[in-house]
């Protein structure tokens, strides 16, 4: 699962594998390791979940934690939907953008970096 932090934005792009993964347990997680001491790991995690009605962005201890309703993440799980976005509300600030994408195959890109990625739809054109 990637994961790109621009201003005011979080966006995460998830292979085929870990969509699949997705869909059967409704969470993946991913860290950073910086250092061996316990709080220099960076977790991020998606989850699927009741609670939220629009994607949501919870920061922890030690990472992030983006929430996605559950119905928005089967639809786009078992459609061709590309994404699931939103934005989260913070007074007095621009709103946080978020962004959950399906990761396709960039057509001048070598095949370790398409591997596992979902088909380009634009595959005759450059990314």
């Amino acid at each position: 699962m990637k994961l790109r932090l621009q201003f005011n934005s979080i966006r995460l792009r998830l292979k085929q594998t870990e969509v699949a993964r997705f869909a059967q347990t409704g969470r993946l997680e991913e860290k950073i390791i910086f250092a061996t001491a316990d709080g220099e790991t960076f977790h991020y995690v998606l989850e699927a979940t009741d609670t939220v009605s629009s994607p949501r962005v919870t920061v922890t201890t030690n990472g992030i934690v983006v929430q996605v309703p559950i119905s928005a993440a089967l639809r786009w799980v078992y459609t061709g939907q590309v994404g699931i976005g939103g934005e989260q509300t913070i007074t007095g600030q621009a709103n946080l953008r978020i962004l959950i994408e399906k990761d396709f195959a960039c057509v001048d890109g070598t095949e370790e970096q398409n591997a596992d990625t979902f088909p380009n739809p634009l595959a005759r054109t450059n990314c």
